[in-house]
């Protein structure tokens, strides 16, 4: 199906290609990045689960000793919703 779109003045624009290909191919390719980005996380998950323990460890100590834990962890939780929306929507 060949789709024309009017743009704003009055310019017409005729990809000359079928849409539906292409969002399919995008789509694929969204897929293959995100089989092949989980298969690498999940090969090394021993890494990222010691260094997501250091990190945090890290964190939390120097939570403890700066005095401002309210502030630390509202920004935690902005940084934690930001992935997860980004991840879930």
């Amino acid at each position: 199906m060949k789709i024309s779109r009017n743009f704003p003045g009055g310019a017409a624009f005729s990809p000359g290609f079928d849409l539906s290909i292409g969002c399919m191919m995008t789509t694929i390719l969204a897929f293959a990045i995100l089989t092949a980005t989980t298969a690498l996380v999940l090969g090394s998950l021993r890494t990222v689960a010691r260094d997501t323990y250091v990190a945090l460890n890290g964190a939390a100590n120097r939570m403890r000793h700066t005095g401002k834990p309210a502030a630390t962890l509202c920004f935690a939780a902005l940084w934690v919703m930001i992935f997860a929306l980004s991840y879930f929507l």
